[in-house]
């Protein structure tokens, strides 16, 4: 069988199809049976038909979606905890809004860096035109005029000197970079490799990690509303949120802690995995037996507060490029125009 991923876009809406389909009543093989009767994309059509083979055949709908190849890792791990847990229905629709804010935030990164960087790159080409070419022109008729250009000016001419006889190994550099870069996006295997390299580096820090815990967080929720206990809920919640360094290894420390005796309100709390006001919540909750819904609500605010986060980092990237390319531009003006001025002042 042809392995074709669904694309990002259609995993939304295909979780809320699946999410009517629990919710209705309807046996999952007759109701992916109307999907695919009711599909006419062709590729969609290819893992539809193994989809609705498996299923046909007795295999769980987790794990037919991973005979697929065409679903993430995510997906099918958080159908499977569903399975297990009774909660099929709610994690299919929690699915479907997690995809929807997948998409919209890929949608609003994308608008608000496309302008940021078209402008750095104009900016960033007019500072190379100043001082490779530019520059060496007031140098000329300063020299003429039997003055020097300031010390900046100097120093930034010499720099322009060195990158225009560089060009063509800059260039060659950025043409393999870009290469590269086609070969990881073009290849799923490559890009996939690239992407578990990122998140174990960087999946752990930051506005990256905040949203990381938010998913463990919304996990565990789901494993402990259903039963289990807080040790399985922790191991089952710590392979759907994998592959970060800094949070498998907060999430160690939390599982040391349980099986050591400790209570789970204080484990959470001792591995680093939430603040200081959120583990009061947590003990509050194991001791009202709410840990669930308070899960579950840590969860949703840590992942606002994540997006919020991001807004703000990606809101403040135009200004910055604005800032620092003005003032660079400004610097190199500036250096050239006071020694004119005042040769224009002494002539005056």
């Amino acid at each position: 069988m042809k392995r074709l991923r669904a694309s990002a876009r259609y995993l939304s809406v295909f979780c809320r199809e699946l999410y009517q389909l629990v919710r209705s009543g309807i046996p999952m093989g007759e109701g992916l049976d109307m999907l695919r009767r009711d599909e006419t994309d062709k590729d969609v059509r290819i893992w539809l038909d193994a989809l609705c083979q498996s299923v046909e055949e007795g295999m769980p709908l987790s794990a037919a979606l991973r005979e697929t190849g065409a679903f993430p890792a995510y997906m099918t791990d958080m159908v499977s905890l569903a399975e297990e847990t009774g909660r099929l229905q709610d994690v299919l629709l929690a699915l479907a809004r997690h995809y929807d804010r997948q998409l919209r935030l890929a949608a609003d990164l994308r608008g608000a860096l496309t302008a940021p960087l078209a402008m750095f790159v104009v900016m960033v080409a007019v500072i190379v035109l100043l001082v490779t070419q530019v520059l060496p022109v007031f140098d000329r008729v300063f020299a003429q005029l039997g003055m020097q250009m300031g010390a900046l000016a100097s120093s930034l001419m010499t720099a322009g000197a060195a990158l225009a006889r560089a060009s063509t190994g800059i260039g060659i550099v950025l043409l393999v970079l870009a290469a590269v870069g086609l070969t990881v996006g073009a290849v799923p295997s490559l890009r996939r490799r690239f992407a578990a390299w990122c998140k174990g580096r960087f999946g752990g820090r930051g506005v990256l990690g905040q949203l990381a815990t938010a998913r463990f967080a919304s996990a565990m929720a789901m494993a402990v509303s259903s039963g289990m206990t807080m040790e399985d809920s922790v191991d089952l919640a710590g392979k759907l949120c994998a592959g970060a360094r800094e949070l498998d290894s907060k999430v160690d420390t939390c599982r040391q802690r349980i099986q050591e005796g400790g209570s789970p309100a204080d484990a959470l709390a001792e591995c680093g995995l939430f603040g200081g006001r959120d583990c009061r919540m947590l003990k509050l909750a194991e001791q009202t037996g709410s840990l669930p819904d308070t899960l579950e609500d840590l969860a949703r605010r840590q992942e606002e507060d994540g997006l919020r986060r991001m807004d703000r980092l990606v809101g403040a990237i135009e200004p910055t490029v604005v800032v620092i390319t003005s003032v660079l531009a400004g610097i190199i003006l500036i250096s050239v125009m006071l020694p004119l001025m005042g040769l224009l002042s002494t002539i005056g």
